[in-house]
């Protein structure tokens, strides 16, 4: 459960409480009006009357008793009034600050992960690798020649390019994988229980398809050329770590960009 799922929960128990005891002392504040009631011949004339340990009368003992109670009573209804109030405002807060962390998760220009969203997940994968059969793998791709694509198209377009290739990655992984921006015109991806030769066959999909699209201009509808990826896998080994996944995962991305690009490359031995 989280911890405003927590907080909510504690605040309906404690509003619960709370009215239960508002109630039970407008019970007991209904209960004197009875006695009051039922015995109001008896306790009129001050001088019949029974005295208490301070020589008050019945009268004004159960007075003040219910003067007491109704001042608690109505201090009990401004609180459940309050906690009402400080729930909301909290609650309402709590939310917020869940949506900022998860803004603070995700690339601002691809919509998908960023790199810290790719390292948290990263980090909590392998701590649960036992759910995953010991198997996970990850992609590093880089878009070649991405530079170019700027420095000639400006940066609209390359925004445009990134954009394309985060719908492809997201299009083309299953529910439990993670896709993120890594950086500049890197994107990285993990895939739970997944075994080096799938992960080859998931990183050709992404890849072949990015090569078929070709990049158009939005205004125009002008064709102004293709997107390519090249994409180096890793796969778990036993002793790794985060560190050591996406390092052989970018030697391998280094290779794949070494024989000439827009392929794909496997982890060396």
């Amino acid at each position: 459960m989280s911890e405003a799922n927590d907080f909510e929960r504690s605040i309906v128990d404690l509003h619960d409480s709370a009215g239960r005891i508002t109630r039970g002392l407008e019970t007991v504040a209904e209960a004197i009006d009875t006695i009051a009631a039922d015995n109001s011949q008896f306790i009129k004339d001050p001088d019949s009357t029974p005295k208490g340990a301070e020589g008050d009368t019945i009268t004004e003992l159960l007075s003040g008793i219910r003067k007491q109670i109704s001042d608690v009573v109505d201090h009990g209804r401004s609180f459940e009034t309050k906690l009402n109030q400080y729930s909301t405002d909290i609650t309402d807060l709590t939310r917020q600050l869940e949506q900022t962390k998860k803004a603070a998760m995700l690339d601002p220009i691809t919509g998908i992960g960023n790199r810290r969203r790719f390292e948290a997940s990263l980090k909590d994968i392998l701590s649960r690798m036992s759910e995953f059969n010991e198997q996970v793998s990850v992609l590093l791709a880089d878009v070649d020649n991405f530079k170019i694509v700027n420095d000639t198209l400006g940066h609209n377009v390359g925004d445009q390019v990134l954009r394309l290739v985060a719908s492809n990655f997201v299009s083309n992984l299953k529910g439990g994988d993670v896709v993120a921006r890594w950086g500049g015109d890197e994107f990285a991806a993990i895939l739970p229980n997944t075994n080096i030769d799938n992960a080859l066959i998931v990183a050709e999909t992404v890849r072949k398809s990015i090569d078929s699209r070709s990049l158009k201009n939005k205004e125009t509808g002008e064709t102004m050329g293709k997107v390519t990826l090249s994409i180096g896998v890793s796969t778990f080994r036993q002793g790794d770590n985060a560190h050591k996944l996406i390092f052989r995962a970018d030697q391998a991305l280094y290779e794949a960009k070494r024989l000439g690009r827009n392929r794909t490359a496997a982890e060396q031995d």
